[in-house]
């Protein structure tokens, strides 16, 4: 099911996830934003965030490196670093920074490759097809906004896929990667209006390319007066 010789799914206390192979993140956030980007959004890529402009807790302007910027509306969604942003404003955001680690490997033999995501849950580490790469990824780490790699981290990811599928990548050409995981201490992301003028949407934890769509409407209804029914948002906690 998942690789030509069979896989003992007792000996490795596997969990199959679905049947449909696993959704590139990437690769869709890129897609949406050539379509946001042909119907008039204009993307400021390369430009970095100084502060936030204000006056009291209401926010006025955002400061960048590239100048002061004005709206009618902010929207504040910046994952992890969401607190950060709006602690000088005494707002304070119950969003943690959980680490994980993820190895994005090239396959060699498709029929060696998961055809599926799997979850090893002696690791606690998944396993998924994204087109021609196998992506393992798990762990968690209470490390603040520390983004260094450890090796430690790299060698169990690489011992999961090599014990399930020997000859599915190239490990000596993956790409290893961290990232922090935006969670808040109930796992409920915190989407809704701060005043006003700014909204919130952060603490997606581990599901924010699930909520993704969700969030979006979210915002938007509260950008147009038209609320989503029943949405239960909620504002900085």
């Amino acid at each position: 099911m998942i690789a030509t010789d069979p896989v003992d799914l007792k000996r490795y206390d596997l969990i199959l996830i679905n049947t449909s192979g696993g959704k590139d993140s990437a690769l869709t956030a890129w897609y949406v934003a050539q379509l946001a980007e042909g119907l008039g959004v204009k993307f400021r890529f390369g430009v970095s965030i100084q502060r936030i402009l204000s006056e009291g807790r209401r926010i006025t302007g955002i400061a960048t490196d590239a100048g002061d910027l004005t709206a009618d509306a902010y929207v504040v969604a910046l994952g992890s670093y969401s607190p950060l942003l709006l602690w000088p404003l005494g707002l304070h955001l119950p969003v943690y920074p959980v680490k994980g680690y993820s190895i994005t490997v090239p396959i060699t033999d498709p029929t060696g490759a998961p055809e599926s995501t799997v979850m090893d849950e002696t690791f606690k580490v998944a396993v998924t097809r994204l087109g021609d790469r196998i992506r393992v990824g798990g762990t968690a780490e209470l490390v603040g906004y520390n983004l260094k790699l450890r090796q430690a981290r790299r060698d169990t990811l690489d011992h999961v896929v090599t014990d399930l599928f020997p000859r599915g990548g190239d490990l000596a050409k993956a790409e290893f990667w961290t990232g922090l995981r935006p969670m808040t201490p109930d796992n409920l992301p915190i989407v809704g209006r701060l005043d006003e003028r700014t909204l919130i949407a952060a603490g997606h934890g581990r599901s924010g390319f699930l909520l993704a769509p969700w969030t979006a409407e979210a915002i938007l209804g509260e950008l147009t007066g038209a609320p989503l029914p029943d949405a239960g948002l909620v504002g900085a906690r």
